[in-house]
């Protein structure tokens, strides 16, 4: 018996970030133009995904023209882009040293957060300043954007002094701080109290962590501490564990949502019971 042939699964399309996206032709600048027709080799005729991170839309596009400087391509209609739905997230990130400001976004962006503002705390040895730095994040959240398959990229503001940035955060969100104190609660509990509609904000300190006085300040604000395991991380990498958590949490939230949707609200046990 000859086994039947499988088929196999169509290759994604290219995903290309477009300034500015709209139905019809346009003409792309020549950094865009460069790395569609010379790096991956695209000629006239051939399709990728153009996606528009600043405004979340995003159209299959062709390419009309492959000459360069500026090689220019024909959109589909727009639509909005495929970005996440509810369980919003903010991290409020302490300014670390060289390029972790950097490696933060670029995590950041990939594990869903909505905004990054960064802030100064008494133990930061570095200032995210400057327009060159905020011009360096926003590419590289453009290029975990692409990459990743996510639609849009999240706001990134600061360096804020901390006191400025607690004030800024909304008094009904979920608000955890990464940090010890004898009331310091595991992550995944604290997160038990989170819903869809509630934003999460979650504070993560400097190399050697926030002050006595900055983490009283905090918890006066309404933030919770809270742990991330046995062993002491660095900052870049609590940022990135406590985000990463915090999504995994997020979706099996979203599949239990859907789970008792299409059961008609039933539980698994009204369900196992019949």
């Amino acid at each position: 018996m000859v086994p039947a042939r499988r088929e196999l699964p169509e290759r994604p399309l290219l995903r290309v970030p477009v300034a500015s996206l709209r139905s019809g032709e346009m003409a792309l600048d020549e950094a865009t133009s460069r790395y569609v027709v010379r790096v991956h080799r695209l000629r006239s005729g051939a399709e990728f995904l153009a996606f528009d991170p600043e405004a979340a839309l995003e159209g299959r596009a062709r390419i009309a023209s492959d000459r360069l400087p500026n090689a220019s391509i024909l959109v589909d209609d727009v639509r909005p882009a495929a970005v996440l739905d509810g369980w919003s997230i903010s991290l409020l990130q302490a300014v670390g040293k060289g390029d972790k400001p950097e490696q933060v976004v670029r995590d950041a962006t990939v594990l869903g957060a909505r905004r990054v503002l960064f802030v100064e705390t008494e133990r930061c040895v570095a200032r995210a300043v400057g327009d060159n730095r905020r011009q360096r994040e926003r590419r590289v959240a453009v290029e975990a954007a692409r990459q990743a398959g996510r639609g849009d990229v999240p706001e990134v503001g600061g360096p804020d002094p901390l006191e400025e940035a607690l004030g800024s955060v909304d008094p009904g969100s979920l608000r955890l701080v990464c940090a010890w104190h004898p009331d310091t609660v595991p992550l995944l509990r604290a997160l038990a109290a989170w819903h869809a509609e509630q934003e999460l904000v979650l504070l993560v300190g400097p190399e050697g962590g926030l002050t006595a006085s900055e983490l009283e300040l905090a918890m006066e604000r309404g933030f919770t501490p809270i742990g991330l395991g046995p062993l002491v991380l660095r900052t870049e990498t609590a940022a990135t564990v406590a985000l990463g958590v915090a999504q995994s949490y997020a979706d099996a939230q979203r599949l239990q949502e859907d789970a008792s949707r299409l059961s008609g609200g039933r539980s698994s046990d009204d369900l196992a019971h019949g």
